[in-house]
């Protein structure tokens, strides 16, 4: 009790009192003038309290951090409501502001005479936000999503009821292993800096010398992150607006304003192939990976929708009513031919890859087209995004409703601007403040502050991503699934980027040290585990979900074996 009241009277002296004191003991400088930052700071020393007071403390800080994360992803979701920019907001927009707290804690760890030190809770805070995305979030969705697994080895989306833990699982679609591998290609750039690095401390180098030698290779680094930031936004932008162009086809399709024909006309005009060129496009013998993709996703919800006995395989029973829906009237006769021909692992039915490579050759045959119907509503197939789709996924505020859809986009700005503002401003005001007291407890507990900040950081700038993936895996189905997983894989590219970016900035700015190879091998190998298991596992049972987990404090487990084992840094 006279600790803490010891520590509570040295918090709370007046600023006089403060003044006083230091200017007694020679800590003023010339002139009797106090530092800036003893004038103004509004915050209270870390050092001046005791546990309690330094938990309360962090316990703040990291409640109007997470506060101030949920007013920015607020406000910039709402932005969508907005049609002009809603392409852009989700693409590009979003991304960004969701990197923007571990960016400025990242940021203000490397501001202050003793940066060098402080910085470590920077490398935590984005060591700790990329695994933990990965990781908490990926196994919430595993667990709360998984549905049975049926005969074919695939979960069965039809039985929605709560799964045993054997015998279950997710899948996903085919863009989270392509986002999985440029995740991976992402991590790349720890190497600019990190083989350097390795170079100057095996040569012995002091920490100022090796800062000297690290100066010019933070700068092409940052440059790279750059390049590298600006076209994964370019890549976001590029596939949300296909996304979008796609979904008008499908719906099209659905309610039968669109024949196949017509769609196969849509992806050709889209992908820069004509009918008369066979050697690009779906009309190539060999068709582009990417048009071919384009292709099932035009497909896929009909197989799916077709399939009644949710066996993953079409029967003729249910191939020909399919047939049907696409524009296509084949008789009796024709689709047993269609079966047979299909049919190349003989077991009596057509798979998805099977029906898709019989309707791509369908397509081929002039004669054949011809006689399928070709018709579409023009407004459907717009070659570049239009704006008059409904969009299915921000609903406008309920006390925004009874104005007009003039007032209501300007109440939707000023909404969204005043929330993004409000949110940035208390980053930026308690993003340091929260670097100190994570500084501090490295300090008390004996530790590198890069544990401490591994571990609470994430949670107070990413703790959102976790009701979100909840959110997502309850609705338990495979385009919710691959929504939730896309959002945590584009989060670990954003820190790979943008935030590494501004790190790099901060090295170059601050002639600071890299001095981090065993938190860069254990980040790095974390997210190829994860990645390898999103490419080659694409459904996941609760094994691959312990798997994940797993990473997480194996991560630290890497880092300390690395540091006290290993010799590195």
């Amino acid at each position: 009790s006279s600790h803490f009241g010891s520590c509570a009277r040295t918090a709370t002296r007046s600023p006089s009192a403060r003044l006083a004191k230091a200017a007694g003991s020679g800590a003023l400088p010339a002139g009797g003038r106090p530092p800036m930052e003893a004038m103004e700071s509004p915050f209270i020393d870390p050092a001046t309290t005791n546990n309690a007071q330094l938990a309360f403390l962090t316990a703040v800080y990291g409640v109007v951090l997470y506060q101030a994360s949920n007013l920015i992803a607020g406000g910039s979701e709402m932005l969508q409501l907005v049609p002009p920019i809603a392409g852009i907001v989700g693409s590009i927009v979003l991304p960004i502001l969701g990197a923007v707290p571990d960016g400025m804690m990242v940021l203000f760890s490397g501001v202050g005479p003793k940066a060098q030190e402080t910085v470590a809770v920077g490398i935590g805070a984005l060591a700790g936000s990329t695994v933990m995305l990965l990781t908490i979030p990926w196994v919430i969705c595993i667990y709360y999503g998984r549905v049975p697994i049926g005969k074919s080895g695939k979960p069965d989306w039809s039985q929605k009821d709560k799964a045993s833990l054997c015998g279950s699982g997710i899948s996903f679609q085919d863009s989270i292993p392509k986002n999985a591998k440029l995740m991976l290609a992402t991590t790349l750039l720890y190497f600019v800096i990190q083989v350097p690095s390795s170079w100057e401390e095996a040569s012995g180098a002091d920490t100022r010398r090796q800062a000297k030698g690290e100066t010019g290779v933070a700068f092409w680094g940052l440059v790279a992150c750059c390049v590298a930031f600006c076209g994964y936004l370019v890549h976001c932008f590029l596939d949300a607006n296909e996304d979008k162009q796609l979904a008008e086809v499908i719906k099209g399709i659905e309610k039968k304003q669109i024949s196949i024909g017509a769609a196969l006309e849509f992806i050709q005009a889209t992908s820069g192939s004509t009918p008369d060129d066979k050697e690009v496009g779906l009309m190539a013998d060999s068709p582009d990976p990417a048009s071919m993709t384009r292709l099932k996703k035009i497909c896929h919800p009909f197989f799916k929708r077709y399939d009644y006995d949710k066996d993953q395989v079409l029967s003729q029973a249910e191939l020909k009513p399919l047939l049907h829906d696409l524009g296509y009237y084949p008789n009796d006769r024709t689709v047993a031919d269609l079966l047979k021909g299909s049919d190349t692992n003989g077991d009596g039915q057509v798979n998805f890859n099977e029906f898709v490579q019989y309707l791509y050759t369908f397509m081929l045959d002039t004669d054949r087209m011809k006689q399928a119907p070709n018709f579409s509503n023009p407004q459907l197939l717009k070659t570049k995004g239009g704006d008059d789709d409904e969009d299915e996924g921000e609903e406008m505020p309920e006390d925004l409703q009874h104005l007009s859809p003039p007032q209501q986009m300007m109440r939707v700005i000023v909404r969204s601007a005043w929330m993004m503002a409000l949110g940035t401003f208390l980053i930026l005001l308690f993003s340091d403040p929260m670097v100190d007291c994570l500084s501090e407890w490295g300090a008390r507990l004996n530790v590198s502050p890069f544990y401490v900040s591994f571990v609470l950081a994430p949670f107070a700038s990413n703790a959102s991503e976790l009701l979100a993936a909840y959110t997502y895996a309850v609705k338990k189905t495979e385009r919710n699934m691959t929504t939730a997983l896309s959002t945590l894989i584009g989060a670990a590219c954003m820190n790979n980027t943008f935030v590494l970016g501004i790190f790099l900035a901060i090295v170059y700015q601050q002639q600071l040290a890299w001095q981090f190879t065993a938190e860069v091998i254990a980040m790095v190998l974390i997210q190829w585990i994860i990645g390898i298991c999103a490419i080659c596992r694409r459904t996941q049972t609760m094994v691959t979900a312990v798997i994940i987990l797993l990473c997480y404090p194996g991560c630290l487990a890497v880092v300390w074996l690395l540091k006290n084992y290993g010799g590195l840094d």
